[in-house]
């Protein structure tokens, strides 16, 4: 494989999953991981990756908003298995925030006929899937984000303001050693604060994909969680980042 064929397929895998493990890559690609470290050096001076310790990330992870079809076609399988998992964390009654986004309405098949549980939401989409049932669901006022279908802003943080949760679900759109966790966009970012600030327990749920990249609002440090839900595929730096910040890891 010529060079150039070499840093093409590093583009593509680094652009489809996120971040790029350099020793994984130089296994795939049968050389050395100074060869690939050499083309990262390469990529990144040309502007399309960021080399950060072990590999690389994409630069577009920086300022893409994705558009709903994109986030349900973006590692579904991994966001299911990982609500899967933190579904064990589900109280049998009480009330419990659960926050929008394309993770956490993996949560859905897990929050039906519960008739001692209330779900307190922003998300339409998570809302919808859930009524019907004996499940006592609130859906949170605000201004419906067309990215997201969820409510925000100053009536979405008002009505979160008056309640208070056994735990809450939430999720990010992206989380970096430096910038912590972060979303692409302001108000919704205060929603998940006051989400975590009106609950017992809080728990995060980020599928592997979403390590290694940093977006405008920060609206969380890692220790601000009580437990990381996430994939065994998630780069061990960050496990080792929340582990020391006194957080519990679930893998799934």
């Amino acid at each position: 494989m010529l060079a150039e064929e070499r840093r093409l397929k590093l583009i593509e895998w680094t652009r489809s999953e996120g971040r790029l493990d350099a020793t994984n890559a130089a296994s795939k690609l049968s050389v050395a991981v100074e060869t690939v470290r050499r083309d990262l050096d390469i990529l990144q001076r040309r502007g399309v990756v960021r080399r950060v310790h072990g590999g690389a990330i994409s630069l577009e992870r920086y300022s893409k908003e994705y558009t709903i079809p994109e986030r349900y076609d973006r590692n579904p399988r991994e966001k299911q298995a990982l609500a899967d998992l933190a579904a064990a964390y589900i109280p049998k009654e009480g009330c419990i925030f659960v926050d929008g986004g394309t993770t956490t309405e993996c949560l859905a098949p897990h929050l039906r006929d519960r008739p001692n549980l209330l779900v307190v939401t922003n998300s339409i989409t998570l809302a919808h899937k859930i009524s019907g049932t004996s499940t006592k669901v609130k859906i949170l006022g605000g201004q419906i984000r067309p990215a997201t279908l969820s409510s925000v802003g100053a009536k979405t943080v008002a009505d979160l303001s008056e309640l208070n949760a056994v735990a809450s679900f939430i999720g990010t759109n992206g989380i970096s050693i430096q910038g912590g966790v972060t979303a692409f966009d302001t108000d919704e970012a205060m929603v998940k604060k006051t989400m975590m600030k009106n609950s017992i327990e809080r728990f995060l749920l980020a599928d592997a994909g979403k390590f290694g990249s940093s977006y405008p609002a920060r609206f969380a440090n890692f220790g601000d969680f009580d437990r990381l839900v996430t994939n065994v595929t998630t780069h061990e730096e960050f496990i080792d980042a929340f582990t020391n910040a006194g957080v519990e890891i679930a893998l799934a």
